[in-house]
This record gives structure tokens, sequence and C-alpha cells, in this order.
């Protein structure tokens, strides 16, 4: 079963990301597509092709190492709390900047074991911020230095060769095109990095080579910016022939968004508060367009049904009454999100529906999901998978967004305690490591969850994984 995965945007929620990867990959899980974007692009990096300690490091375990490392890329909370944003990553402008880009890199790679580590870590990091020069002006078009670092953490020369087959997207914003574009591994490089990081006023836009023919060269933004969630660009999803797509989606939480506690707070709120209304957006956009492709499929079904209007009224009026219970009924089934539930909606939907287009089993399940959450999503794949071969052999069916490629949403908000949400977007090292541990705990069961749908993918027993 093919699965694809999307990461969306939303610093500095990366430990979150990491956390989650690192589940699914300890359950060893497959991926043919990984659409990134914004901050889930380095997650996605860190996933497909991070930096080796030495040659006698595997893949899995260079992976493994990396994403734990972004636990504790936060700044230690005794300095975070007099100075609260994360100057190791948004350096200051300027040809010295990028000078000392390399030397730089180097306190991201201090052991970080103890406070006291991470103390004098963050000390010698601030102290070469602060007395490092820079070309900041009021004519300047970004406050930061492009982040290099990136470069630190990951192969960019190994990376075709560590994604094999598996496609990878980077998505961007290209302003002379006006248009979302994406950056494949076969031409990805730290610059591509920089240029689907260049979110306005905090970076500067960034300018490669036009692509093709083209001659100049093109300027880009960053990705999120504009759509924080990439689900298919492209068509990736279905000409990869994906049955499941696993997303991350931090930013469409609305719990994001609260009473700043100070002005740094209220700066990072007025750019966060838009992307989660694109978030939900992009979701909406996917759906929308799976859902139109799906009635489709009846309006075709209902024409064959017309065909017999000629010879048997009777028999075209029976099929014609069947065609709009199934219709209504399939659309119900995908109101079921698998990880975030509207079951509100859920059930407003089945209450309106006549008394003979009601399905018992349908009712049966959303009242599992209230009471065992497990055995709900057990069910409704059970029940999800019954239709689609009540529908047809699946290989008999055009590829289209009609296919059932289920969205399973990475659920973090179930997992993030409430009293959390004010801290969520700090660049505090006890936030961080505090949303690594979440990330984690939500993978994993999340593996467990569906390990129904997602067993045909990974590459040993997922009781043996889940150990």
């Amino acid at each position: 079963m093919p699965i694809g995965l999307v990461l969306g945007g939303g610093a500095p929620h990366l430990p979150l990301m990491s956390g989650a990867l690192l589940a699914l990959d300890e359950a060893e899980l497959d991926f043919k597509v990984i659409s990134t974007t914004g901050a889930g692009m380095l997650a996605g990096l860190l996933y497909a092709s991070p930096e080796r300690d030495h040659p006698g490091e595997s893949l899995r375990q260079a992976r493994q190492r990396t994403l734990r490392a972004t636990s504790s890329m936060g700044i230690e909370d005794a300095i975070y709390r007099f100075m609260p944003f994360n100057y190791k990553v948004f350096q200051k402008p300027g040809p010295f900047a990028e000078a000392l880009a390399p030397f730089n890199n180097m306190f991201l790679k201090f052991p970080r074991d103890t406070m006291h580590q991470r103390l004098a870590g963050d000390w010698l990091a601030l102290m070469s911020a602060t007395f490092t020069p820079s070309t900041l002006n009021p004519w300047s078009k970004g406050l930061c230095q492009p982040p290099s670092w990136i470069d630190g953490m990951t192969d960019f020369d190994g990376l075709g060769a560590n994604l094999g087959d598996v496609a990878f997207r980077l998505g961007a914003y290209c302003v002379e095109d006006r248009l979302d574009v994406s950056f494949n591994q076969e031409d990805l490089t730290i610059d591509h990095c920089k240029a689907a990081l260049a979110m306005p006023f905090i970076y500067e836009p960034y300018k490669l080579p036009a692509p093709g023919a083209d001659t100049g060269t093109k300027t880009y933004l960053e990705g999120s910016a504009f759509e924080p969630l990439r689900l298919n660009p492209e068509n990736i999803m279905v000409d990869n022939n994906i049955d499941t797509i696993i997303f991350f989606d931090i930013l469409g939480h609305r719990k994001l968004i609260d009473e700043p506690r100070d002005l740094t707070d209220a700066w990072v709120q007025s750019i966060i508060a838009p992307l989660t209304r694109l978030s939900e957006n992009s979701l909406a956009t996917f759906k929308t367009k799976r859902a139109q492709n799906a009635r489709q499929r009846f309006l075709n079904a209902y024409q064959q049904a017309a065909d017999l209007a000629g010879s048997d009224v009777g028999a075209f009026r029976e099929k014609h009454a069947q065609i709009l219970k199934e219709q209504e009924l399939y659309e119900l089934a995908d109101l079921l999100g698998s990880a975030d539930v509207d079951l509100a909606a859920f059930r407003k939907r089945v209450a309106a529906l006549p008394a003979d287009h009601k399905d018992r089993k349908l009712k049966e399940i959303v009242k599992l999901a209230g009471e065992d959450y497990a055995a709900f999503v057990d069910a409704r794949e059970a029940y999800l998978k019954a239709r689609e071969l009540a529908e047809g052999v699946p290989s008999e069916r055009p590829r289209t967004h009609s296919r059932r490629s289920e969205l399973l949403r990475m659920p973090f908000g179930r997992h993030i305690p409430d009293h959390h949400w004010p801290k969520i977007l700090d660049w505090s090292h006890s936030n961080m490591s505090t949303l690594f541990d979440i990330g984690y705990d939500t993978g994993k069961q999340f593996v467990a969850n569906h390990k129904n749908r997602l067993e045909s993918s990974m590459t040993k027993d997922l009781a043996g994984a889940m150990a």
C-alpha cells in the first residue's frame, strides 16, 4: 500500500515533527512520496538525507540520531528567559555573518546533554551573534541571514542515493510567475532550501537561476507563507498511486493563537495567525477536490443507470434511488476524519438523513469514536474497505483524486496538554524538548491506532516494531 508523507510549515515545531517521524521510522514505515513546505522541509531532509557522523553509520542510524538531536535545538531557558528569540537560527545578515556561518554551525553540534553544556554552548553562540558585524539597515529586505545552518545537518550530495525511488518535493513561491512551485530531489541544494524558507520580513527574498531554457534569475519566497500544507503538489500523490496520505499539520490548530505575553510573542503571533487559516484552507481545498471527483463517480454511475430508462423504467428508478443513497453515505464516511473526528458535524448529517437511508453500521462507528478511539479507527477502516470492494476492483477504477487516498492526520492536537499551548511557539529548550516527547508519543500511538492500514507498508512485523 503506497504511502505519502506531507510535512507542513510551522517553526519552531521541528521537534514535534521529528519526534513523530522517529516513531514512524522505528515502525519501519516506508514512504513513496514526501511533500514538504516551510519547517516541514527541514524535518523531511533530516529524515531523507541526514549528515552522517562517520562512514560506518547507516542511513537509519543517522536519521534517528539527527531526529533525536532536534529536541535540544532550543535556547537554554536561563538565557531565553531574558532574550526570547533564537539567535542560533535567526542570524544577523551581511557578508560577515555569511563568512562566519561554518563557525557558527559548530554550536549546533556542541554536547547538550546537561544544563551546563547547553548554557555554555548557547552563551558562546550568543556572544558570536552579538559581536558579528551586520549590514542590516532600513533598506534591507529581511532581518536575518539566509539559513545556511541547514547545510551542516543535511547530506545534499547523497540526497538522491538516500531517497532511492522516493519522490521528494519542496514547496516555494515564485514572485515573477505568481505561482506555487515545487523543487524536487534531482536539483535540490542548500540554495533551494534558502529560497523555500524566505519568509517575508524575516528573510530576504532569495534568487535562483531561472529553470529550463529561461535566462537570468527568479525570486522565491517561503512556500508555507502561501500554502502551509501541500497535500498533492503537481498531482504527485495521484501519479504515484498513493493509497494513504499521512500529514503533519500543526498550523491548522487555532489554539496557537492566544493573548500575547510580550512584544516578541505578539510579533510571532502576527506571523502565525494568518497561517492557521491558510492551513485550514489547504486541507479544505484538497478535500473539496477529492469530494468533487467522488461525486463525479456517482454521476457516471447515474449515467449508466439512465441507460435502463429506455428499457426498464422500474429498474432505472430503483437504481437511481440506490445511487443517491450511496452518494450520501460515501460523503458521510469521508467526513469521519480518522485522526481528528468532527463528531458534531457527522451526527448532524446522520440525523438529517431520511429514515430509510440511515446506515446502522455508520451509527455504530460514530458511537465507538466517543468510547474507544482505537476500536473506532479499526471499525472505520473495515467499513471503508468494504465499501471500496462494493464499488468495484480498485485497479479497474481510473487514477484520479476520487481514489480512496485515505487522509490520516498526525493528531498532535490530541496530545498537547491545554496548559502547554501558550508556550508552544517558544524557542526555549524546555518547550522544544517537550514538543519532541509529545511528537514521539503521538507517533507511537498513531502507529498503534492505524496498524491495520499501515502494516502492509512496513518492512517488518508491526507487533515486533511496537514491542
